[in-house]
């Protein structure tokens, strides 16, 4: 039952450790380089050669490790923890949005603390630490699906931003023109979440027999099987519903709704 989320996050982890054996591990220090006017860096007075230690008590190593964060939340309060001269300082700020629309059209709500980095740096690794650098890079990109998750969950992300095989269909075809290495960069991505939806604890899914395999485990016997059938039929049930939110976003996106709006009005 595991076996098809391990292949999944096995083939994004070998795509991964390419790409680092290709292009090195970023280690770009959480050092500001550059602070953006009126931004919300501005706001609370950072200046060039203050190193961020953490956001909201979330500690950051590198530089993106702090992207990372800042862009999955668009508009939210944040603390920032850094150091200036050596001593501590703490500050609390709102980060900044930048909406952003690819040449493809596809536009994005981006979350911004508004510094640049000093110089970037990359370090190179062998064929032995690449697949460790490519394991943490899959945790870290779970980690942001999670978080993600849970905004669409707290209303604090529209769900107009799930899309389903429609929206891979369309970013494949767009990625393909911008180069294999975005292509299979996206292979990955799409694999990882593969990976993570079916670990899922959902019945009809990979991690809903998981489930009901860990019961069995800590009860020493398994579920009735009238549980297991309303179980069944409840997990059939979201994930139909899932089908139908997702595809209607896709044809949303692909202006379905205006058109048949133009035509009626």
């Amino acid at each position: 039952v595991a076996a098809g989320p391990v292949v999944n996050f096995l083939a994004a982890i070998l795509i991964l450790a390419g790409f680092a054996l290709a292009y090195g591990d970023s280690v770009t220090p959480t050092t500001v380089g550059t602070v953006v006017p009126q931004s919300a860096a501005a706001a609370i007075g950072l200046r060039p050669g203050d190193r961020i230690t953490a956001l909201n008590g979330r500690s950051v190593a590198t530089f993106d490790d702090m992207a990372r964060y800042a862009k999955i939340r668009p508009d939210e309060a944040i603390r920032v923890d850094y150091l200036r001269d050596g001593a501590p300082h703490s500050a609390t700020t709102r980060l900044g949005v930048r909406r952003e629309r690819d040449r493809f059209g596809n536009e994005f709500r981006i979350g911004q603390l508004g510094i640049g980095a000093t110089t970037p740096v990359f370090r190179q690794v062998g064929p032995i630490e690449a697949p460790l650098v490519a394991m943490r890079q899959t945790g870290q990109i779970v980690s942001m699906m999670v978080e993600t998750v849970g905004q669409v969950v707290s209303g604090r992300r529209s769900v107009k931003e799930l899309g389903g095989p429609l929206s891979i269909a369309k970013v494949s075809g767009e990625q393909i023109t911008l180069g294999p290495e975005a292509f299979v960069f996206l292979i990955a991505l799409v694999s990882i979440n593969l990976g993570f939806i079916n670990l899922l604890p959902i019945p009809m899914l990979d991690g809903g027999h998981l489930l009901f395999y860990a019961i069995e485990a800590v009860r020493r016997r398994p579920v009735g099987p009238e549980a297991q059938e309303w179980a069944y039929r409840g997990g059939l049930v979201a994930i139909l519903a899932l089908m139908l939110l997702v595809t209607f976003n896709d044809l949303g996106n692909f202006g379905l709704w205006r058109s048949l709006a133009g035509l009626i009005g």
